[in-house]
């Protein structure tokens, strides 16, 4: 599973438009998971080994981010996707403070929503 959406992350006219988490780690005690999404030009490329392009995009998820009675240690990599697109829609229609540089912020941490609207793999 991952997400599709087509951007240009370097600037350099090659555009990354298959997004796969690639790093997990689960902080029980403080009730998050941080993960890490790398940018392949395909899935093609990602399943011929090719290395991922720019800077993976990383997001925290509290567990509240997931549905109620949810076991913490039952997270599959579906609801961490699931969970994601929720959040960067959730993050998108806070209000801003009319910084164009400055993230929007759910729950009091920065999202990056470049990965807005993504579909699934």
């Amino acid at each position: 599973m991952a997400l599709t959406k087509s951007l240009d992350p370097d600037h350099t006219g090659a555009p990354v438009t298959y997004w796969r988490i690639v790093h997990r780690q689960d902080f029980f005690d403080a009730k998050r998971i941080e993960i890490a999404l790398a940018g392949y030009v395909s899935e093609a490329a990602r399943r011929a080994g090719c290395n991922p392009l720019g800077t993976p995009r990383c997001y925290a998820l509290a567990f509240a981010d997931f549905p109620p009675g949810t076991d913490c240690h039952a997270i599959t990599t579906a609801m961490l996707y699931s969970a994601l697109k929720a959040k960067l829609a959730k993050a998108a229609s806070e209000a801003r403070d009319g910084n164009p540089r400055r993230l929007p912020e759910f729950n009091g941490a920065p999202v990056d929503t470049c990965l807005l609207g993504a579909g699934d793999a």
